[in-house]
């Protein structure tokens, strides 16, 4: 672990400056592997290169490249999850679908790297791709509050959850690599109509 001066430097502290390096990495995280291509460039020298950062910044706060892989995958999806459930904040459950769909499609929109790293079929990182399977179950739960207000005798998410959630990942897939011609409202509109035909509960 670098050990660094408490000093001030252009008016922030130690903390607020191993901060401010942290966010530039995962950016830069984000750059690589919201490129579904781009693995083979998730290499320390890539990385620090990237954000412009000496390779001794790096173990301020990630212990090696798979930690930091998990970290970058793991604060898309909270700022994701945070955005959808602002948005639903408050909605009627006549209105949650179109909402919640709507937040997902517009935050992936402005930023397609969020939904390659979430979704795409060809990310090959291994560590991103155990991450998605963990966070299945917080896109079913989502998934199911939205569509529907009850769940299970069992106190889970009905199958159909799981169902809605795996066709919605992969249309929007499909929608960021251009193997669907939709704009985003399009996509928004028919997503909402699949749910409604694939009601949850």
């Amino acid at each position: 672990m670098t050990t660094t001066s408490n000093r001030p430097y252009n008016g922030l502290d130690t903390d607020a400056r191993i901060a401010q390096r942290r966010q530039r990495l995962l950016d830069t995280g984000l750059d690589i592997l919201g490129n579904p291509l781009g693995d083979d460039e998730l290499t320390l020298r890539t990385i620090c290169g990237r954000a412009q950062l000496a390779q001794r910044y790096f173990y301020e706060s990630f212990a090696d490249k798979d930690v930091f892989a998990a970290a970058v995958y793991d604060w898309a999806l909270t700022d994701l999850i945070d955005h959808i459930q602002r948005a639903l904040s408050g909605a009627s459950a006549s209105d949650g679908p179109r909402i919640g769909i709507g937040a997902l499609v517009g935050r992936v929109a402005a930023d397609p790297r969020v939904g390659q790293l979430l979704f795409s079929p060809h990310q090959v990182n291994s560590v991103v791709v155990a991450k998605r399977f963990e966070s299945t179950s917080t896109f079913v739960n989502l998934f199911s509050a939205v569509t529907s207000p009850t769940v299970g005798g069992d106190g889970k998410p009905p199958l159909a959850a799981h169902f809605v959630v795996g066709g919605v990942a992969q249309s929007i897939a499909a929608w960021l690599n251009g193997e669907v011609s939709v704009t985003t409202d399009e996509l928004v509109d028919e997503l909402v109509t699949m749910l409604a035909r694939q009601r949850v509960g």
